[in-house]
């Protein structure tokens, strides 16, 4: 620091995010953004001299990116382990085991810290303002991954020529925070007071995406700075504010950057990527000017103007005003008032204007992949849902790209977490596994992964994609209906194969198969009930007759027999005359 008699000395991390700056505003990355969210949300006037003209708004950029958005969010997003290496089927089978209990892991932290809601609001930033952004991160308080979402604005690429994230040679993340919360960050970390003193308000708020609403700020803020780099094989941090260091040169024992972008589509230089709408706005502006020169031509000319003599007509207001006289002078009579007044009839207007407009919106959507066919605008009652889901397949292969680009995403924030797991986890990683208790149900138990198990793993990171679309789900059911009713599966197959989030009641359905099951085990019951019954009865009755025939042997090997009735005892012979 310099004496009091000079101006304070930046810090370093400063420096080099002025020199970011510096160049994101000769690309005019600043200016885009605002343009670009205006243009999206609908305020497509701003700084227009408009004179008497009335601003019409007719936003096609939104529909258009809503249903490119809904192309990348139909999908259902997996990240599954799976081990790279290992030596033995045994070694192979325990690694595999290991992920499994990881996939489960994963899949709960990243509904834990809604995930999917942060990656969702990244890839809109993406579709609209080229690039999105989030910075995941190990919170110390409460043992956990986080994972945030970080403006475009607010990042400075060491290389804004790379859009390798992990090849930059320094990230700069900025934040703004009230300087209360900056001082007493730096007396957490051991910060002299006199240097705290210096931590004082500020005004870069220029460079923050909405910063026409964040210039009025309820407290005094100030800009903090956050640097990666990489140094000695491992990536290292730095923070501070523009005249005090806060943290210097910590060592995060990671080999990743904890931060992963989605460029909506790659541009050839850039580290930036280029999105949906920066291209269109051209249209958008020619479409509302077409729409409100006919707005104002048929305000000006649709509607007939009346025209008279003021120097007839002494109450000329009355002409407007129903059931009201109309004084003339200078003695003019009726005929002399017909012909004072009278009205100038509108000319036809010509339909090219409409038809220019409705055709530009129309090739603008068609052009942009976002059709009435794109989108779905089709009766579903008129076609099956496979031909429905083929057709909408084939017209949404251009968002291709877009698509695994996104999947990309996933997966190097899904690689980023377990770098995480093995920096700050050395203690073990907590989690929850699945086992029956003494009466069978299946109840969640915590356990423990030991750090040699994370850091022997390095598995291979994959997201697995499944279709959630309607049409997919509809087109899944009927295929599985369709089996079914052929025979060639059962009821209960056909409920598990039905997806959780299918549109036939899965839950309901299942209940009826339980129910089913519980009432055929009584029926089953009751007969092995009666089967036992009857089997000791005829046990017993086979019993008495054994004890039966022993009786009557003597009878019988004793001859008494008449000649009448050959081999017939006597009481047999008795009861036959009587």
């Amino acid at each position: 620091m310099k004496s009091n008699s000079e101006e304070y000395e930046v810090t370093a991390i400063w420096r080099d995010y002025q020199r970011g700056v510096m160049y994101n505003r000769s690309k005019g990355l600043y200016t885009n953004t605002e343009k670009n969210y205006n243009f999206y949300h609908g305020k497509q006037w701003e700084n227009a001299n408009l004179g008497g003209i009335q601003p019409m708004i007719y936003n096609i950029i939104k529909p258009i990116v809503k249903y490119k958005l809904g192309v990348i969010y139909q999908n259902h997003y997996e990240i599954v382990f799976n081990p790279n290496t290992y030596s033995t089927i045994d070694e192979g089978r325990q690694l595999t085991n290991l992920c499994k209990v990881l996939n489960k892991h994963i899949a709960r932290t990243w509904e834990l810290q809604q995930a999917d809601k942060r990656i969702r609001e990244s890839s809109k930033d993406a579709c609209i303002n080229d690039e999105g952004i989030v910075h995941t991160f190990y919170d110390e308080p409460t043992n956990q991954t986080k994972i945030e979402v970080i403006d475009k604005n607010n990042v400075c690429y060491g290389n804004e020529n790379n859009s390798n994230i992990q090849e930059q040679p320094y990230i700069i993340i900025t934040y703004r925070i009230p300087v209360s919360e900056a001082q007493e960050l730096a007396e957490a970390n051991g910060v002299s007071e006199e240097e705290i003193k210096l931590i004082l308000p500020d005004g870069e708020t220029l460079e923050q995406a909405g910063y026409n609403s964040i210039t009025d700020e309820v407290n005094p803020m100030c800009l903090i700075l956050l640097k990666y780099y990489k140094k000695n094989g491992t990536v290292h941090y730095s923070k501070g504010t523009k005249y005090v260091t806060l943290e210097k040169d910590i060592d995060t024992k990671m080999k990743l950057y904890p931060v992963a972008h989605y460029n909506w589509e790659e541009q050839k230089g850039s580290a930036r990527g280029i999105g949906a709408v920066n291209g269109i706005i051209p249209n958008q502006i020619e479409i509302n000017k077409i729409e409100a020169r006919r707005c104002l031509a048929v305000k000006m000319g649709a509607f007939p103007k009346l025209v008279y003599n003021a120097d007839l007509i002494e109450n000329a207001s009355s002409l407007e005003k129903v059931g009201t006289s109309i004084k003339v002078t200078g003695g003019a009579t009726v005929d002399d008032v017909k012909k004072a007044v009278g009205y100038i009839y509108p000319a036809s207007m010509s339909g090219d204007a409409n038809n220019l407009a409705e055709q530009m919106k129309n090739d603008t959507r068609e052009l942009e992949g976002a059709g009435d066919v794109a989108t779905g605008n089709v009766d579903p009652t008129q076609a099956s849902g496979k031909a429905i889901l083929a057709v909408q397949q084939a017209n949404q292969q251009p968002l291709s790209e877009q698509v695994d680009n996104f999947k990309t995403f996933v997966e190097d924030i899904a690689r980023i977490w377990y770098e995480i797991w093995k920096a700050y986890y050395v203690d073990g990683l907590d989690i929850l596994v699945e086992e029956k208790d003494a009466e069978g149900n299946i109840v969640e138990e915590p356990a423990k992964i030991t750090y040699q198990q994370i850091v022997s793993l390095e598995p291979n990171i994959k997201v697995d994609i499944t279709p959630r679309s309607p049409y997919d789900r509809y087109a899944e059911e009927q295929s599985l209906e369709n089996l079914y009713v052929r025979d060639k599966i059962t009821f209960d197959e056909f409920i598990d194969a039905l997806p959780d989030t299918s549109a036939m009641p899965k839950n309901k359905l299942e209940v009826i198969s339980q129910r089913r099951k519980e009432f055929e085990q009584k029926v089953a019951e009751i007969e092995m009930e009666a089967n036992r019954l009857t089997s000791a009865m005829n046990m017993v009755m086979d019993e008495e007759g054994r004890n039966g025939n022993n009786e009557m042997s003597p009878m019988q090997t004793s001859g008494n027999v008449s000649e009448g009735n050959q081999g017939q005892p006597d009481y047999i012979q008795m009861s036959q005359v009587q």
